[in-house]
């Protein structure tokens, strides 16, 4: 009977803790205007030696059979990163090279290149990464960006809220 017990008790636990994981990770933003949302299984989340890298793809991407409406797909990626630690980046620190991002619209399920792809307008002031929550494993904040193509067109990233988990093992 107590290894009944035992035995409902961490099954209990685990189901609590994979529930927690699955409702994490989120990420939205306004892209242009239109809504751009992400889902737990679009969202990859990894600090590495002083780095971290962000990287949402519209939500149901990783879905099997892969969906067959469009995949837009957004990386950020900044230093110095301590997995501790509140922090602002500001206009200041993208302009340095310390972060850079992407976004591609239209990706590929299956490969391929995106219908456009768009980077980070280093000299824009409004782009900005706040991480308003950093212990051990997750990370949330907030995020504005302005990015170009390599005509010049120009895309805005604003409203954007996130919350991950380092997932690795």
């Amino acid at each position: 009977m107590r290894h009944a017990v035992v035995l409902i008790v961490l099954f209990t636990l685990g189901l609590t803790a994979a529930a927690r994981a699955a409702e994490l990770q989120t990420l939205t933003a306004d892209v242009d205007g239109t809504a751009f949302e992400s889902d737990d299984d679009g969202i990859s989340f990894i600090p590495v030696m002083g780095n971290f890298s962000l990287a949402a793809s519209t939500k149901g991407a990783s879905a099997w059979p892969p969906p067959t409406t469009r995949i837009d797909r957004l990386s950020i990626v900044c230093r110095p990163y301590d997995e501790v630690e509140t922090k602002t980046f500001s206009s200041t620190d993208f302009q340095n090279s310390g972060c850079d991002v992407t976004f591609a619209v239209g990706t590929k399920s299956m490969g391929g290149d995106p219908d456009a792809s768009y980077r980070l307008d280093k000299d824009s002031p409004n782009n900005q990464l706040a991480i308003t929550h950093a212990a051990g494993k997750t990370i949330s904040g907030t995020f504005q960006f302005d990015l170009t193509d390599d005509a010049g067109k120009s895309v805005l990233i604003r409203n954007g809220r996130f919350a991950a988990e380092d997932r690795q093992y």
